[in-house]
This record gives C-alpha cells, sequence and structure tokens, in this order.
C-alpha cells in the first residue's frame, strides 16, 4: 500500500477516533444531567445528603438576642436523601421538652413510624408560653417557632408537607395560636387541654386540627374557666369557630362513640382541611395515653392530612 494512502487511512482513522470519543462524552454529560434532574424532580428525595445524629440531642437557636434551646428526635430510619415528616412538640406551663417528650410517648412513635420531632423550651422560671402575641412581633414564640422551622428544614431533610405542631395545655394554646398565623407553614396541628383561637384568626387559610380534651379537667375546665395562663373558652364554643372557619359542611360532624371516647370529625372542609374533636369522659388534665392513645390518633390525623 503506498505510503500517501496509508497516511490518509491514518488520518481518517484519527477523525473518527475523536468525533467517537466526543459523541461518547456528549451522551455521558446527558446521563448525568438526566439523573441529576430526576433526584431535583423527586418530591422525596433531597438533593444533597443532610445527615443528622440519630437519637435525641439538645441544641440551641439564636433569636431576637436570645439563645433559645430545643430538643431534636431523630430516628434510627433517618438517612438524610429521603425526605421525612416532623413533629413540633410544645410543652405545656412550666413543663420542659424532655417531659413532654416522656409523656407523650412521642420519641419511641417517630422511631416506629418514621418522623422527626422537635420539641422547643418556652422562656421563664416557670416555663410559659406567649401564645397571644403574634408572629409579626419578632420577640414573639410565633416568631421563634417560624425561625426555629426554618432551621429545620434546612439542615434537615424534611418533606415540606408533612410538618406539624402538636402542644399540651399551654402548649395546645401556642398550637391553636400557630394555626390562626397567616405565614404558618404547619401542614396539620395536634392539641390537648389548651382549647383557643386568635382575635385576628379570619385572615389565616383553614387549617386541619386534632383536639383532644377530658370531660374530668378541673385545670382547663371543658366548660371554660380563667386559668393559669389567662382565661380559655369552652372547648365547644372554640371547635365551633374553628368550624365556621373551615367551613365546614353545614350537615355537621360524623360523631362515634367508643367506650369512654367521643369522636366528632368534621370532613371536606375548605381547602381540603378537617377537624376532629376526641372527648375523653374520665381524663382530666393530661396527655390521653392509657385507654385512649392520643399521640398514634394524632399521627394517624396528621397523614391523612399530609396525603400520606
Amino acid at each position: 500500500m503506498p505510503a500517501a494512502v496509508r497516511a490518509l487511512r491514518a488520518v481518517r482513522l484519527r477523525r473518527w477516533t475523536v468525533a467517537l470519543a466526543l459523541i461518547l462524552g456528549t451522551v455521558g454529560v446527558v446521563q448525568v444531567s438526566e439523573t441529576s434532574d430526576a433526584v431535583k424532580s423527586d418530591p422525596t428525595v433531597c438533593a444533597e445528603p443532610r445527615p443528622l445524629p440519630a437519637g435525641t440531642s439538645i441544641r440551641t437557636l439564636e433569636h431576637a438576642g436570645e439563645q433559645r434551646s430545643y430538643l431534636l428526635h431523630v430516628p434510627p430510619t433517618y438517612d438524610g436523601t429521603t425526605r421525612m415528616p416532623v413533629v413540633f412538640l410544645f410543652h405545656g406551663f412550666g413543663g420542659t421538652p424532655e417531659k413532654v417528650m416522656k409523656t407523650t410517648g412521642m420519641a419511641n412513635l417517630a422511631d416506629q413510624r418514621g418522623f422527626v420531632v422537635v420539641a422547643p423550651l418556652a422562656r421563664g422560671a416557670v416555663t410559659q408560653w406567649d401564645f397571644r402575641s403574634p408572629g409579626s412581633v419578632e420577640t414573639s414564640d410565633a416568631s421563634f417557632t417560624q425561625d426555629l422551622s426554618s432551621v429545620v428544614s434546612a439542615q434537615g431533610c424534611v418533606d415540606p408537607d408533612g410538618v406539624f405542631a402538636a402542644g399540651f395545655s399551654n402548649g395546645s394554646a401556642m398550637v391553636l395560636a400557630l394555626a390562626c398565623d397567616p405565614d404558618s407553614q404547619f401542614t396539620a396541628y395536634g392539641a390537648v387541654s389548651g382549647p383557643y383561637m386568635a382575635p385576628n384568626c379570619s385572615q389565616a387559610k383553614p387549617a386541619s386540627i386534632a383536639y383532644f380534651h377530658g370531660l374530668l379537667d378541673d385545670v382547663v375546665p371543658y366548660t371554660g374557666a380563667e386559668t393559669a395562663i389567662g382565661p380559655l373558652p369552652p372547648v365547644d364554643d372554640t371547635v365551633a369557630e374553628w368550624v365556621a372557619h373551615d367551613e365546614c359542611p353545614a350537615l355537621g360532624a360524623t360523631t362515634t362513640a367508643i367506650g369512654v371516647l367521643r369522636h366528632f370529625a368534621w370532613r371536606d372542609c375548605a381547602g381540603g382541611s378537617a377537624i376532629s374533636v376526641y372527648v375523653v369522659e374520665d381524663a382530666g388534665h393530661r396527655w390521653p395515653g392509657v385507654r385512649v392513645d392520643a399521640s398514634t390518633l394524632m399521627w394517624e390525623f396528621f397523614q391523612r392530612a399530609g396525603g400520606s
């Protein structure tokens, strides 16, 4: 074969090799891009891993010039890449995050059902939530909660449609105040032994609420009274206000009775919201957990509200 022909073939071979390399390289880039886009478009996955240590830890947050603390409980199934629901848990008057975690059994339930628990600490020598100040006030507990929620969502792989608020007594009033906040990002609310509806609630969107109260409660009586955290209204009046706020169907609630538990449920309210009220006939001022498991009932309500 003449030298000139061999040289020409060598040049053509190099050109084909370069072209093939460019094609393969382009395909590789496309594949990487498609994989990245697929991760970004999957609502159940975080694009970047957000590791958190399993178990319960004490954390702090500076808000409005104050150091505020909270407990963070992460279940062992948390992997940092799969989005997980979060329950914010508010203790009662004079309580602590550790106590409300224990009395509700919420950490154990979180390990079983797969969600993160955030339990903040209120201010004061005798701890108390200021549930009457709105989130627009920078130093308010509502503003602190908004800030804390943003921090947890940024640090953890959180399901934005699965962020819930639960509370007992003073914490219950705090949760219901958050439901009245027009800027609230919570998906649903669970409240025990603390009926409340803020005066400025008309601007808030419909809220899915699970509420529990014992008929024998003499600290926050079912019929309303002056309490350690100020006047609280009758449960029936508060429920009626929330039912009207959520524009629930005029036909009213479906009712069921199982032992000492009376359940009233309003469904198909405005914006897909729902209201469930659980009245425990033999319960006082406590989080139901013996014959009535408030934590499990509340979590199942949260799951329905979140669409899971």
